[in-house]
């Protein structure tokens, strides 16, 4: 076991390799030549267990620590920190070699396509998570026909009045998640809480490789590094492009994941997770949860 100042330094290094403060916190928790259940590591983190269990799912698919198998509940147990410091390096390598090869993709494209609309710097990185969600909010405020977004686990969705009162101005807003957003409370809230407005429509899809929201297909948010803090790579980094020859191509490809996505609350009945506390549901779009509060499917996890 860690001593306390072994443990704050082991914490530091973690975070200085681009682990967040919360990930940190429950790995050094699970250091231990055993496998741990969530509610021991939410203890020892001091965190709640339904956000304990959002990050040690987070860490499994970073291969910081692994499920074990067997004995009716849910246990996981942390790689050794070298091992670990290993895996965050390769990971914050591999962002790298995106961001270059997002970069080198768009610059290619803008030269190749014209923008009567140029009137604009075309493209802009945005490196604070306060201007990423205040410049999406902005675009959305001036959407006039249709908004298109894509987020996984790790992208901490922001509830707008601002999407409330495009919708009710007749703008369409349609968004896919990835799966593990299912046992999300918060991607659960996100979506229930526009559930009942006629243009807005979610999907499920298993995996995604590339995140973005589109605005009247022209505005573009790229999202290069998440800006979630409690997972790695936590410092944030985003490009907004203004080039609708380009948003023409974001639009087409985010079609084509459309076309393979599962609509929200048939994934979810699939998926058998709960739905938050004292929900109704929609007549248009049934099974969709439209309550704040939340019990989540962790619970089955103890």
């Amino acid at each position: 076991m860690l001593t306390q100042t072994s443990e704050s330094g082991l914490i530091d290094r973690l975070v200085r390799h681009g682990l967040g403060q919360g990930e940190a916190r429950c790995y050094v928790g699970m250091l231990a030549p055993r496998a741990f259940r969530v509610s021991e590591v939410a203890a020892e983190a001091g965190l709640p267990r339904s956000r304990a269990y959002e990050l040690i799912h987070s860490l499994v698919r970073f291969g910081l620590c692994t499920e074990v198998a067997g004995g009716g509940v849910a246990r996981f147990r942390a790689v050794p920190p070298n091992e670990a410091i290993g895996r965050l390096e390769e990971s914050l390598a591999e962002q790298a070699r995106r961001r270059d090869l997002a970069l080198d993709a768009i610059l290619g494209a803008l030269s190749g396509r014209e923008d009567p609309r140029g009137d604009l710097e075309p493209v802009d990185m945005l490196r604070r998570r306060d201007q990423i969600i205040g410049g999406i909010a902005e675009a959305i405020a001036e959407a006039g026909h249709e908004v298109v977004t894509i987020m996984n686990l790790f992208w901490a969705p922001t509830i707008y009045q601002t999407i409330r009162d495009r919708l009710d101005a007749g703008v369409r807003f349609r968004a896919v998640l990835d799966r593990p957003c299912l046992d999300s409370d918060l991607h659960r809230r996100w979506v229930a809480e526009y559930a009942d407005a006629p243009g807005f429509e979610a999907r499920v899809v298993d995996r995604l490789d590339v995140m973005f929201s589109l605005v009247d297909r022209h505005v573009t948010f790229l999202n290069l590094v998440i800006p979630e803090v409690d997972v790695p790579g936590s410092h944030v980094e985003s490009l907004r492009i203004r080039h609708a020859g380009l948003g023409g191509t974001f639009h087409d490809a985010f079609e084509r994941l459309w076309r393979h996505g599962v609509p929200f609350h048939r994934a979810l009945e699939a998926d058998r997770t709960p739905a938050p506390a004292g929900a109704t549901t929609n007549p248009r779009d049934r099974g969709v949860p439209r309550a704040r509060s939340s019990n989540g499917r962790s619970a089955e996890h103890d």
